[in-house]
Order: C-alpha cells, then sequence, then structure tokens
C-alpha cells in the first residue's frame, strides 16, 4: 500500500514510518519544513513537504496514496495556543481529510489523544475531540480508524518520562501535581506505530476508536519511584495542590519553549482517564509491553543513566 505518514518528522511519526515500511508499505513521508528532512529516519522515503496549513498543497500530497496514518498536530508543549491548534488540528485535517477522499483514498488511521474526551479542558484535548469528529464524518470511500494512546515515551520522545529523568537527575525532590494516586498506561511508542500499520488494513478496525496503553497500569507515584529506581536514586516525592501547579505551569510556558510543566499537564492530571486496552486486544490482538521493558528499551537506546 502507498501510505501518506503526517508528521514524519516528529517522534511519534518518525517511528510510524519505520513500521510502515518494515510492513512492506512505500511510504510518503511529510514534513513541515525541508530543514526537518534528516528527521526522517527512511532514507528512501519519498519526503513531500507542506505544513497543515496549506491546504492548496494537499491534492499533490494524497495523489497516488490508498492509506494515511495522521500523526501531524500541534501538541501541548509551552503555552496553549488555542487559534494554531484549531486551524492545525482540526481545520488542516478536514481539508487534509477532503483532499483524500476526492483521491480515492481508502483508508485513514487518526492518531489522538486519551486526551481527546467530551470533559476535557485542555486547548490540546478539545481540538483533537474536534478533529476526531471531523474523522468520524470522513466523506466515501474512506475507511476511518481512530486510535487513542496513553502516555507515549521511548528514545526520542520530550515527555513525562524524558522531564521526569531529567528532574530525578537534578533535582533533590520529584515535584508531583496533587496526591499522584492517579492512574496511566505508559506506552511505548513503537507499539503505539505498530498499532497504526496494523489498523490501516486489519478488517475488523473501520469505524473503531481505541484506546492505546501499556500493559502495565500504574499510579503516578509508582511511576515515579519506577524510573528513580531504574536509576538507582533516591528521591522523595513532594506533593504539590493543583492550583499551585496550574499557576507555575503558566508562568513556565510564558518564558520556555519545552517548560517541565504545561497547563496541558496540569489538566490531564485533574481529568484523567480509565485506559481500557481490551477492545484493541480482543479485535486485532493488541499485545503492548509492560513499563520495565519499555523503560530498559529506552535506556539502553538513550545512555540514559545517572
Amino acid at each position: 500500500m502507498n501510505v501518506l505518514v503526517t508528521g514524519a518528522s516528529g517522534f511519534l511519526g518518525a517511528a510510524v514510518v519505520l513500521e510502515a515500511a518494515a510492513a512492506g508499505h512505500t511510504v510518503r513521508a511529510m514534513i513541515r519544513s525541508a530543514a526537518r528532512r534528516d528527521r526522517v529516519p527512511l532514507p528512501d522515503a519519498q519526503l513531500v513537504v507542506a505544513d497543515m496549513r496549506d491546504a492548496a498543497r494537499f491534492p499533490d500530497v494524497v495523489r497516488g496514496i490508498q492509506g494515511v496514518i495522521h500523526c501531524a498536530a500541534v501538541t501541548s508543549a509551552g503555552a496553549p495556543d488555542e487559534a494554531l491548534s484549531r486551524l492545525i488540528n482540526v481545520e488542516g485535517t478536514r481539508a487534509l481529510l477532503a483532499a483524500a477522499a476526492a483521491a480515492g483514498v481508502a483508508r485513514w488511521v487518526q492518531i489522538s489523544s486519551m486526551s481527546a474526551h467530551p470533559g476535557s479542558t485542555s486547548v490540546y484535548g478539545r481540538t483533537k475531540l474536534e478533529a476526531d469528529e471531523v474523522v468520524r464524518r470522513a466523506p466515501a470511500p474512506v475507511q476511518w480508524t481512530i486510535l487513542r494512546p496513553s502516555l507515549i515515551y521511548g528514545p526520542g520522545g520530550r515527555g513525562l518520562v524524558e522531564k521526569t529523568v531529567a528532574i530525578l537527575r537534578k533535582l533533590p525532590v520529584v515535584p508531583v501535581i496533587g496526591s499522584g494516586e492517579e492512574t496511566l498506561r505508559p506506552v511505548f511508542v513503537t507499539d503505539v506505530a505498530r498499532a497504526a500499520v496494523i489498523c490501516l488494513t486489519h478488517e475488523r478496525t473501520p469505524s473503531r476508536a481505541y484506546m492505546l496503553g501499556g500493559a502495565d497500569e500504574v499510579t503516578l507515584n509508582t511511576f515515579f519511584a519506577t524510573l528513580a529506581a531504574r536509576l538507582g536514586v533516591r528521591r522523595p516525592l513532594l506533593h504539590l495542590p493543583l492550583p499551585l501547579c496550574m499557576a507555575l505551569a503558566r508562568v513556565l510556558g510564558t518564558f520556555l519553549k519545552n517548560p517541565p510543566l504545561t497547563v496541558d499537564n496540569v489538566l490531564g492530571v485533574r481529568q484523567v482517564q480509565p485506559v481500557d486496552i481490551r477492545p484493541a486486544r480482543a479485535d486485532w490482538g493488541w499485545d503492548p509491553i509492560g513499563l520495565q521493558e519499555g523503560l530498559d528499551r529506552y535506556f539502553s537506546a538513550t545512555n540514559a543513566t545517572p
């Protein structure tokens, strides 16, 4: 299958490019800037430079394509920009989907988020939910599948694992939002990438939305303790009230491009959703690795030791 991967130079998108190629697909990698071409890990991938705001380019981008894995999005890093998030996450998705349908694209895998739920108050969560609704109304002949991964981690990431490792190395304590008793299912990046590629062709996945999480469900407190133990350090947990965390996140987001704490991080903890991976297991054999194995792979690849 000729497959378009959007956001192909990003953390997840780059992993999807590799998994799609390994599965025998011909990959067209969409990146927003030619300066990012070195971040696409497949030398023989067909590169196309197009911004999600440039709808006029989309007919050329999807010409000859049979399946799309849509990873490109404005994420929750830094201060949330609602106008930009809506323009790219919602309207960009709408325009690319329309171009794909007009070109006869058969399958569309939408990379969404566990933040995309009706109760979400984060900019990222709201705009991703709107984008999902756009995809659900995809015109023929497009068949869609929506994937909502939990916390994604792995080599090259800049999320909670990477930020926590930095904190464990630099600070005498680990700041924790709230009680730390909220649960999460950290999921390794290659597992999510493989899921996207499987859902692109599987007969049971069209018109379905799936939650994706790792094999292990842990509390935030356990997650931080596990990372500390893996690094061979001891750090007490400093539990901070949510209002203080929100105020701190707003200040950091104003001055830092990739702050250690964002507004959406705080909202995500306050509005955490249970991750049910049973439908993915039942429909197409989702079999993610556990946290310890994922951390072994992460530290082996990054040499992130104390």
